[in-house]
């Protein structure tokens, strides 16, 4: 901008002028700064809280979030460790043992007390309580018993359901088809064996010692077994001798003493030796 002239009639109106000229061209470059930069000031701090809400609702969804996830575990270790307890309680539960017992009447007339034992819903023959005048011996699987009356030579299964059959042979019939009754041979001849001892072989058959098929006074006794369901009576091969006592099942079969001699019967009615 020209400088006026000091010898000009209009100086200072001239100078005037240009003092206001320079003042505007120096004033609205600084309101226009200013405005600016309030206006981007008001920008940024909107945007900071703008970033500092985000940030706030941020970590109020991580905090409802570890809470979520701080309950949910703890409701995890509750569930387990309750269900760790139902366990334990189950495991005590099923430990225990109990003892009971039932009643079975004989033929003979005696009454007979069988122990056994339940634990985890499960039950297996102990033993038998009063065991005078009888002989008994408990199946493989202690699911049954056997048991022989003394004074009758009868036979009965039980089995752990309190269930009981008599598998007695109470007839033999010779090869010329002539019966013979066991009540009426053991009332002529008392000492006479027609059924003592009885031995599991396996779950379905029992062995036994008898002097069938011959009904003279030998005294020679036989291996005769019986098949629980079919209740079908037969005779162990030719074995034969004046003593025979059955010990332990092995793999071989029935472990069976025969005047010394060992052999082995098996549940087919075949023996081994």
């Amino acid at each position: 901008m020209k400088k006026p002239s000091m010898f000009s009639k209009h100086y200072e109106k001239e100078k005037k002028k240009r003092r206001k000229i320079i003042l505007i061209v120096i004033i609205i470059p600084i309101i226009g700064l200013s405005i600016f930069l309030t206006t981007d000031f008001k920008g940024l701090l909107n945007k900071g809280i703008n970033m500092k809400n985000s940030m706030s609702l941020n970590k109020s969804k991580d905090k409802e979030k570890n809470t979520a996830e701080t309950q949910n575990k703890s409701e995890e270790v509750t569930k387990q460790t309750n269900a760790d307890k139902l366990k334990a309680l189950q495991a005590k539960s099923d430990a225990k043992v109990k003892n009971e017992t039932f009643i079975v009447s004989l033929s003979d007339g005696q009454k007979i007390s069988i122990q056994y034992t339940v634990k985890a819903a499960k039950k297996t023959i102990k033993g038998i309580l009063n065991s005078k005048d009888i002989a008994y011996d408990i199946s493989p699987s202690k699911k049954a018993v056997v048991i022989e009356s003394k004074k009758n030579q009868d036979l009965l299964y039980v089995d752990v359901n309190k269930v009981s059959k008599d598998i007695t042979k109470k007839v033999y019939k010779s090869s010329k088809n002539k019966p013979f009754s066991k009540a009426n041979k053991l009332e002529i001849s008392p000492s006479y064996v027609w059924s003592i001892t009885p031995k599991f072989i396996n779950e379905d058959n029992i062995a036994y010692v008898s002097e069938l098929p011959w009904m003279n006074e030998k005294a020679i006794q036989y291996i005769w077994k019986v098949n629980i369901k079919t209740n079908t009576h037969m005779q162990v091969q030719s074995i034969s001798g004046k003593t025979i006592t059955f010990k332990n099942i092995t793999s071989k079969g029935l472990g069976t003493m025969v005047d010394g001699n060992t052999v082995y019967v098996m549940a087919l009615g075949e023996t081994l030796k």
